[in-house]
């Protein structure tokens, strides 16, 4: 009986343990993660930045509609793609899920020969009514690498861009809208200049 007391003492310390240690490392998880800057899209230098309106168009749709960022009445998520790009096939069922959930807009463009745009926007399951196939908008913005991304506003203004391969790439457009800084970049700069003030 002495042992059986013994040994129910000797589990209870040892899950008393666990659960202090198991406490501590969540603490420092939490605190790892507030240390760790978010996971932001690049933004370049180059072409039109937030705060500018993007060009008006019309623009040529797949379907042959015409389209015109500041007559979208919604925010709209313009997405470049090619179908020569790997990183693009992969992200395109990402942004979609994405948009879906936060209710945005989604509009792809690229600038390929129609028939190449068609097959290759028929295999991923995008529609013609939703990619613009058009080389004027892409030199205007000064697309130079893929996929590149533009969350613009209602009234065609861009809200953040920037280069984009994974889900946390697309909300940090979001969060960089959302926060008011231009990019996830401006904030974790920010966040450092604080942190300097406040040591």
């Amino acid at each position: 009986m002495t042992e059986l007391v013994c040994v129910n003492v000797l589990l209870t310390g040892v899950l008393l343990a666990t659960l202090l240690v198991t406490w501590r490392l969540t603490r420092q998880v939490r605190q790892l993660f507030r240390e760790v800057a978010p996971a932001g899209a690049l933004t370049g230098s180059k072409g039109l930045q937030p705060g500018d309106t993007c060009p008006t168009g019309p623009f040529r749709l797949l379907n042959g509609d015409a389209f015109s960022p500041s007559d979208r009445r919604e925010t709209t998520l313009l997405l470049f793609v090619s179908a020569t790009c790997p990183v693009s096939r992969k992200i395109i069922p990402i942004a979609q899920d994405f948009c879906r959930k936060e209710h945005v807009s989604l509009v792809f463009a690229g600038d390929d020969a129609i028939g190449i745009q068609e097959r290759f926007a028929k295999n991923v399951g995008i529609r013609t009514d939703r990619f613009i196939n058009d080389p004027v908008l892409g030199r205007v913005l000064e697309v130079d690498k893929l996929p590149a991304a533009f969350l613009l506003s209602s009234e065609g203004v861009i809200l953040s861009r920037g280069l984009v391969n994974s889900r946390e790439h697309l909300e940090s457009l979001l969060n960089a809208w959302e926060s008011g800084f231009t990019t996830v970049q401006d904030y974790i700069t920010h966040r450092k200049q604080q942190k300097i003030e406040t040591a």
